[in-house]
Parts: C-alpha cells; structure tokens; sequence
C-alpha cells in the first residue's frame, strides 16, 4: 500500500499531465502512486500519455466517454491503494513538497477530511483557494455582514496565513483527503459533471463531523482550467451545477432566495452580449440536466 494516490483527470492536455507528474517526482519523498485518467481525450492526445505505461507507480487509464470532473475522478480512485487521496488537476506544478506537507498534516490531526494547499497562479501570484458555502446573506448583504453574524471565525480568503486554519470550501483543483473519509462520504457525485464538485463534496466532509482545512505552507501553481476554455456551454453547465447544489444542500426558503440571486444577476446582465441572454433564458428551463455537456458526446471507439 502506498502512502498516497494521486488521482488526475486528462482531457485534451496531456503536455500539462507530464509536466504536473515530473513536478511530483521531483517534489515528493513518500511512497505514492500516480493514476491518470484520460477522459476521452483525442486519440494524439492520449499516445502521449502512453509513455507513462513504463512507469511501475503510474496506472493509466482510459475512458471512453467523458466522464466529466467527478465522474472521471471517481474512476481513478477505484484504482487507488493507499491511506490518502489527492485529487490534483493536471494543470499543475508543485512548487515545494506539497504532497509531503499535506500528508503530515493529516497525519497530526486525525480531525481532517479535507485539506487543500496555498495556490499560485504562473506569474506565482497567490490566488484564491478557499472560500464559504453560499449564504443567502452574503449573497444579497455582502460579505462583511455575512462574517458579522456567522457564528463561527470566517477567514478573509484575500489575506496570508502562517497556520492551519478551518475553512468551509477548499478548490477543487487541489484535494488531499483522509481515504477513509473520501470513502465514507460516497466520494464524489457523479450527477455533477463539472463544477461545483468542491462544495459539495467539503459540505459532505463538515457534515460527517471531520474538518476541511486549508494549509497554507505547501504550495502549488494552478494554471487555471486550460482543458475547457468559457463558451455559452460551459457557463450553462455551471448553472446547471449551481442549481443541482442548491436543491442538494438546501431547504425550501433559502433555495429559493439563492435562485432568485442567479435570476437578477443574470436580468442585470442580459442586455450585455447574446450569451448573457441566453444563459438568462436558460434559467427558466424546468430539468436542465437533459441540457449538461454529458448527454452531447458519442462513446469512442478507440
């Protein structure tokens, strides 16, 4: 059994997974194990992961339909022998020993679910890599009189930390998780195809009673989404996600208020562009998951 598995999700950007692997080679002095799923990338694009088949700690697998953020994660960590998980987007360099770092902080605290590192972006600017379960406070109130009445310490994702310290939500692109946890949690749901992920998934982790944390003493550069690019498509797939959060995690009222947020922003911004207006229109569609970038694909024959 390795101490870690790190699970990453290609799809059409196979230069950025071999460089993010020899960023964990050079950075990393656990025992760990690498796991590649290709989503359904490009035949050229998958032979240059081929490579990767002489490695003895790296399994490469390939899928032959997109199965999307969570679902593609999830058929990785079917693979996974290990006391831990990392889910780490193939858009990113490690900079020190994150994996190292990660891996003893929970080792200290058998209270973390959930940990995630400071990211950076390529000019290694620090970038935003924590932040709260949506509120209907914030969202119409703002921030500072969402903190004033939490009745819990929210920490101000703008500024630096030395510690440790209890989030709410960590990114996405970077989750190291107690496996055990992960496990217990029912891991990733597949119903999200892109976005959203992390809330859910940190939610589930606050309710099962472990911590989400954010370390800010291991660091990682995030090259930002360069698989996927934003088109009207991809922007109604996050609305799409957003909703599906707001029905899973939230009763009636609230539910409601947080969709009437997304129906004034989206008002306010229709007369702006073509997409905009259409992305508002989408919002009165009744089952928008018939409308997710899942159902638009063809399974591969190669």
């Amino acid at each position: 059994m390795y101490d870690v598995s790190i699970i990453t999700v290609n799809y059409n950007s196979s230069d950025d997974t071999l460089n993010m692997i020899e960023s964990v080679e050079n950075k990393t002095t656990l025992s760990y194990e690498i796991i590649v799923v290709d989503n359904n990338s490009s035949i050229e694009e998958y032979k240059k992961l081929e490579i990767l088949k002489t490695k003895e700690n790296i399994k490469l697998i390939r899928s032959r339909l997109n199965l999307g953020f969570a679902g593609g994660n999830m058929l990785g960590f079917k693979e996974a022998n290990s006391k831990y998980l990392f889910f780490l987007n193939n858009d990113t360099l490690l900079i020190n020993n994150v994996i190292d770092i990660l891996y003893k902080d929970c080792e200290n605290d058998n209270n973390i679910g959930l940990i995630s590192p400071q990211l950076f972006d390529e000019n290694i600017n620090k970038t935003t890599t924590f932040r709260y379960f949506p509120t209907v406070s914030e969202k119409y109130l703002g921030k500072g009189f969402s903190n004033f009445i939490s009745t819990k310490k929210r920490y101000n994702n703008k500024k630096e930390y030395e510690n440790i310290i209890d989030v709410e939500v960590v990114s996405g692109a970077s989750m190291f998780f107690n496996k055990e946890c992960f496990e217990n949690i029912n891991g990733f749901d597949t119903d999200f195809f892109l976005y959203c992920e992390e809330e859910d998934l940190s939610k589930r982790v606050i309710d099962y009673g472990l911590k989400v944390c954010f370390e800010p003493n291991a660091h990682l550069i995030h090259l930002c989404g360069k698989s996927t690019g934003r088109n009207f498509k991809i922007e109604r797939e996050f609305i799409i996600s957003y909703f599906k959060l707001l029905d899973k995690h939230f009763g009636f009222i609230r539910r409601g208020l947080l969709k009437l947020h997304i129906f004034l922003k989206y008002l306010f911004k229709a007369n702006k562009n073509e997409t905009n207006k259409k992305l508002f229109n989408f919002i009165f569609q009744k089952n928008k998951q018939k409308y997710s970038l899942r159902n638009e694909q063809k399974m591969s024959d190669e």
